[in-house]
């Protein structure tokens, strides 16, 4: 027999014997994917109940308490730049990171009886971004600590009421957020201002963390197919903008943060990169009647369709920069400023339709809901350019201008088949007698006569997951006339899981791009960003 034959008898035994290895492997890799996948379901089992808020804290509270109800959460929201770290306009983005926050939120309910409730709200926040970054171009949390975490009360306790609630009528009066708006952006949603630290990447699912709530007396009156809202508001809040060194501080804003963090006096607001002297602005004090500011609101209900209308005398929520004169020093003419909040008339209209369109080609029977918002406001402050021009030169003016303005929105929400929703918004933006050189007034367009932003929504669950996935995407380009054309979009990319009833995470891809480096959504260019946001109520 020749060695050939002899290796190759081997060559078949040792396949042999490989065969009959076969099922033993079959069978403990078997075994252990069995094994793997029972771990596996049993910690999803675990993750499912996994509640220690619940079960070590608010429950015992609970059971020792009678009539009191504790809810807690806590929200992990971080955002990092994709693109590189460039400088960008005046902007030192030396940062990676946009934010890190951390939010506790509890809230304590206390029933005194089936109609009397006393609720309080309370919020600790803590953005380790300026911690953990050690950036030059990260330097806000010194012109207001509120950038880094919440250490006043003003903060801390977010929200503090007493209702009184029947069939016919609902009293609210403390502390509180009044959601007025419906849609992806605020039309009629204008009693509180609003946290707008992410500038542009603020989202309309964030509205209610980011509300700024208000004492008030909040009363409701429902007849048989209408309700009336009236509001009596005291407090007064302005609207808390990205500031110097903030992630979201726009790159236009002059001058270069190597400059604006050594200058206290600008992180103060006592002066403006031009050298132009700032005053202290007087704020609305409750105190005063003539201060107050009051709101109503009336809708009617006729079957499928309910329609409102609403009038709001309010406050400005940013100060206006008055010129009141002009001082020379030796570095050249300067302006006297004077920061102002100035009285507006809000008039807005909202409206909801939904029905049913049968019989639609390729998805049958088809569920819509349509939604209108407007808001019309008198007489809006706008800081004039070509009037300070003239100030600068020694004319008498104030640099401001006054112009009304309108913000509209249509909606149209589609339940496709699959559990898909489908969301269609034009929203459009005007200012009525712009001209170039108009900053920004409330209610108004920006850089532009109008703002057309045609918002596109779509979410579809993933059955295999027993929709506990979710996948959505948000489609913002922005459109302005006569002058600027487009002014670049914004794309918003999510996946959400619900882990169990306590424990929600979401990866989330904010795209910007188009647009001039002036533009709303161009300045913004390199701001692409991925989030990661965690969420555990208990």
């Amino acid at each position: 027999m020749s060695v050939k034959h002899h290796r190759d008898n081997a060559r078949l035994g040792l396949f042999s014997l490989r065969l009959l290895f076969l099922p033993l492997l079959f069978l403990t890799c078997s075994t252990s994917l069995f094994a793997a996948s029972a771990t596996f379901g049993s910690f999803e089992r675990k993750l499912a109940t996994f509640d220690p808020g619940g079960r070590y804290l608010t429950k015992p509270i609970e059971r020792q308490v009678p009539g009191l109800s504790i809810n807690g959460s806590y929200y992990l929201w971080s955002d990092s730049l994709v693109s590189g770290q460039d400088d960008i306009g005046f902007r030192d983005r030396d940062f990676r990171a946009l934010q890190v926050q951390n939010i506790f939120e509890v809230e304590l309910n206390y029933r005194f009886s089936p109609n009397m409730e006393i609720a309080s709200i309370n919020h600790f926040l803590y953005d380790a971004v300026y911690d953990l970054e050690s950036a030059d171009g990260l330097y806000a949390y010194r012109v207001d600590k509120a950038f880094r975490n919440y250490d006043d009360s003003e903060r801390i306790a977010r929200e503090l009421y007493f209702s009184y609630r029947t069939s016919k009528l609902d009293v609210v009066v403390g502390k509180q957020q009044i959601a007025w708006g419906k849609m992806d952006g605020q039309f009629i949603d204008v009693i509180n201002s609003m946290d707008l630290r992410e500038s542009v990447q603020l989202e309309a699912s964030d509205y209610e963390m980011r509300r700024l709530p208000m004492w008030m007396a909040n009363v409701t009156y429902y007849f048989e197919d209408v309700s009336l809202n009236l509001l009596l508001i005291p407090d007064f809040e302005e609207n808390f903008n990205p500031r110097y060194g903030a992630p979201w501080s726009s790159p236009l804003l002059p001058p270069d943060d190597a400059n604006a963090a050594s200058n206290q006096a600008l992180l103060d607001g006592k002066t403006n990169a031009a050298g132009d002297r700032i005053s202290h602005a007087n704020n609305p004090d409750w105190y005063r009647f003539s201060d107050q500011q009051f709101a109503a609101r009336i809708d009617v209900a006729n079957g499928p369709l309910t329609w409102g209308l609403i009038y709001y005398y309010a406050w400005e929520r940013d100060a206006v920069q008055s010129v009141t004169g002009r001082f020379t020093d030796a570095t050249g003419d300067h302006l006297l400023i004077d920061p102002e909040y100035e009285r507006l008339h809000h008039f807005g209209f909202t409206s909801d339709y939904a029905w049913v369109i049968p019989s639609v080609p390729w998805v049958g029977a088809l569920p819509i809901v349509f939604r209108a918002e407007a808001l019309y406001t008198r007489n809006a402050h706008f800081t004039d350019y070509s009037k300070l021009a003239a100030a600068y030169s020694g004319a008498l003016n104030n640099g401001v201008s006054e112009h009304d303005t309108v913000r509209a929105a249509l909606a149209f929400e589609f339940a496709l088949p699959a559990n898909v929703t489908a969301i269609f918004q034009p929203s459009f933006y005007y200012t009525d007698n712009w001209h170039d050189g108009l900053g920004v007034g409330f209610g108004g367009a920006i850089g532009d006569r109008w703002n057309f932003i045609p918002v596109v929504f779509v979410e579809k669950p993933i059955r295999a997951t027993r929709d506990r996935l979710k996948l959505n995407v948000t489609l913002s380009p922005y459109f302005s006339g006569p002058d600027r054309g487009y002014q670049g979009g914004k794309a918003r990319f999510v996946a959400s899981y619900e882990v169990s009833q306590y424990i929600k995470g979401s990866i989330i891809y904010t795209d910007y791009s188009g647009g001039d480096n002036d533009d709303l959504f161009g300045q913004y260019d390199k701001w692409d960003n991925i989030g990661i946001e965690l969420q555990y109520e208990f």
